[in-house]
């Protein structure tokens, strides 16, 4: 996994929402961000200070993402 940028984050879970609207099933938004960060906690390329950045754009990203959810209501 590559460094991802708040808003790279952001999409990845938008994305994820959408794709899960037109499927018989839906993937929880807890789910998809605590395997997200397993994918980011067992990257062995990436250094302990990499890796923490990256847990911190993810969670910017999923509180972004929540906010519009709750917005859009």
């Amino acid at each position: 996994m590559n460094n991802q940028t708040i808003d790279d984050f952001t999409n990845l879970l938008k994305d994820t929402l959408m794709s899960d609207r037109v499927s018989t099933h839906s993937t929880p938004l807890p789910l998809v961000l605590n395997d997200v960060k397993r994918q980011i906690s067992e990257d062995t390329s990436k250094d302990q200070t990499e890796k923490e950045q990256q847990l911190y754009n993810l969670d910017k990203a999923y509180k972004t993402v929540v906010k519009e959810l709750v917005g859009s209501n």
